[in-house]
């Protein structure tokens, strides 16, 4: 029972003295019975940018970077995502932006927080911190390189690591709706980082669908005109090569294969009962 609170009375020091704006040392004197408590400074840092990306979706990451800013993990202690930011939900606040499901971009609560946990996942593996659950998207995201991101889906997927250093670890978020950027705070690092993204092999996208306007939906196409809906995308294989380099010369490589799907898109063909209505306007949309 000594032990236990002692270890908590050094975790609440150290958090105080970060919050503060001192900087604890191991000259305290105090008997930490085992501890290597040593001064906390910025271990890690990632950004990703999100400037073109619509008011909803901003919204959604600011709410994901609220939840996640300064939160505290303990010395073994593991971090969770989706218990730490919760349910991505209309009631808590969420709104409809694109997500990806399955071999397309939809509509979706809480679309954006998947770039929050891809941000988190980046500056925890510059740290050097154990993950131990990440998972990839099954398209390809422009934020962030090839099998460098971090899918996260409230009951199916989550972001977890564990702080295995021998001092607590402090996660710090901030978004200005054009730039994202995590840090993580704790004992300084014997090693430099070195990364990089492969990609190893693509995969043609599959012929576009071609779809008549016998509907009328887009009357604006006269007949034999064509316009895209959605465009398509050729899959990716590829693989992150992590080197933790120390001063002795020692690496230690990390090794992440996945695969991202292609994307087929599809094509509007205009027809002759499309070409005889006269609406005002036609909204075609763009790529996501």
């Amino acid at each position: 029972m000594k032990k236990k609170f002692l270890f908590g009375a050094a975790t609440l020091i150290f958090a105080c003295a970060l919050f503060c704006g001192g900087t604890f040392t191991a000259e305290a004197e105090m008997p930490f019975y085992g501890l290597k408590p040593k001064p906390l400074v910025e271990r890690s840092v990632f950004t990703t940018f999100y400037g073109n990306s619509s008011i909803e979706r901003k919204h959604n990451i600011s709410l994901a970077v609220k939840s996640i800013n300064g939160v505290l993990v303990d010395i073994g202690g593991e971090f969770s995502f989706n218990r730490t930011v919760g349910r991505r939900t209309k009631e808590r606040g969420y709104k409809q932006a694109k997500i990806i499901v399955g071999d397309g971009f939809v509509e979706g609560t809480g679309g954006g927080v998947c770039q929050v946990s891809t941000t988190l996942y980046n500056a925890v593996l510059n740290a050097g911190l154990k993950i131990t659950e990440y998972h990839a998207h099954s398209l390809a995201v422009s934020y962030v390189s090839p099998s460098f991101d971090a899918m996260v889906n409230y009951g199916s997927a989550d972001l977890r690591f564990i702080n295995d250093t021998d001092n607590p670890v402090i996660v710090y978020a901030f978004c200005d709706g054009e730039s994202l950027t995590v840090k993580i705070v704790g004992e300084k690092a014997d090693f430099t980082i070195k990364r990089q993204s492969e990609i190893t092999e693509r995969v043609v996208a599959p012929e576009p669908f071609i779809e008549y306007d016998i509907e009328g939906k887009y009357p604006d196409l006269k007949e034999g005109e064509k316009a895209v809906v959605t465009y398509g995308k050729d899959g990716i294989k590829s693989k992150a090569v992590f080197v933790k380099i120390y001063k002795n010369g020692k690496k230690e490589y990390f090794i992440r294969k996945d695969f991202y799907k292609p994307v087929r898109g599809k094509i509007i063909v205009g027809t002759a009962k499309a070409a005889e209505e006269t609406p005002e306007e036609i909204s075609v949309p763009n790529e996501e």
